[in-house]
């Protein structure tokens, strides 16, 4: 078993093969530009293996989101918002022109941002313990990373929309009921399970593959990431995010 871990300055993705298959792991799980290019640069080099690839994370939590403390200490945040989604868009986009079937497995709380990298992989295992949040309007943004498509896709506008009013922190039991995720398995059965379904999958070539997830594309997931795009970058021009960011400064100063 081969590892080898990629460091960008505070981010930390560790990558192990295991029978053939590649296992990406986000150590970080709070969402900066370094950690977001590094996986656009390691989703590439194990798609060129031609076996699927499994994203998971280590630790508590699978991705909640931009890290606030981060954004929370730039001079303009939202331009540093403006960045990270340009990122954020572009692994997104990594995952879903992959040349191999990508598999998620959540080991862990999903919030913002890290919706799309959940949702974007074309089979979703979450461990017992994984929660699934939005939590955009809590800072007064609007969806990214394709998740207002990825959701609406799968649990339906109206759903969708309950989880971005309420900001309900939906359990992986609920998730698997709703339809967000495709099985739950116990925590400690996690990479396992998510192996032995990568290994039991048919080989198809990648023509084949990218072609079909396009076929599937009814929300056309190009368009849909612009629009986002669009969105959240005037949305975190408003004294709301900004507010929300003084007083999470403020709340971690004391």
């Amino acid at each position: 078993m081969a590892e080898t871990l990629f460091r960008i300055r505070e981010a930390v993705i560790a990558t192990e093969v295991v029978d053939g298959i590649s296992v990406l792991r986000l150590e970080r799980n709070a969402l900066v530009p370094g950690l977001l290019q590094e996986l656009v640069e390691q989703l590439k080099l194990a798609g060129s293996s031609k076996k699927p690839v499994i994203l998971t994370n280590a630790g508590q939590a699978f991705c909640v989101g931009a890290d606030l403390n981060w954004l929370a200490s730039l001079h303009d945040p939202a331009l540093g918002v403006a960045d990270l989604v340009a990122v954020h868009h572009l692994a997104i986009s990594t995952i879903v022109e992959m040349p191999v079937p990508v598999i998620a497995a959540v080991n862990g709380a999903v919030a913002g941002g890290g919706l799309g990298l959940a949702l974007a992989p074309d089979y979703c295992i979450a461990a017992e313990r994984a929660t699934f949040t939005a939590a955009y309007f809590r800072l007064g943004l609007t969806p990214d990373g394709g998740a207002s498509a990825f959701l609406e896709h799968a649990i339906g506008p109206a759903r969708t929309k309950e989880l971005l009013l309420t900001n309900r922190r939906l359990s992986a039991r609920d998730a698997c009921a709703w339809g967000l995720v495709n099985e739950m398995v116990e925590s400690d059965a996690l990479l396992n399970r998510a192996l032995s379904f990568a290994n039991s999958l048919v080989p198809v070539p990648s023509y084949a593959l990218l072609e079909t997830r396009r076929l599937l594309d009814t929300m056309n997931l190009r368009n849909q990431l612009q629009l986002e795009s669009v969105a959240i970058r005037t949305a975190a021009r408003g004294e709301f995010f900004r507010e929300r960011l003084r007083e999470f400064r403020e709340r971690h100063r004391e």
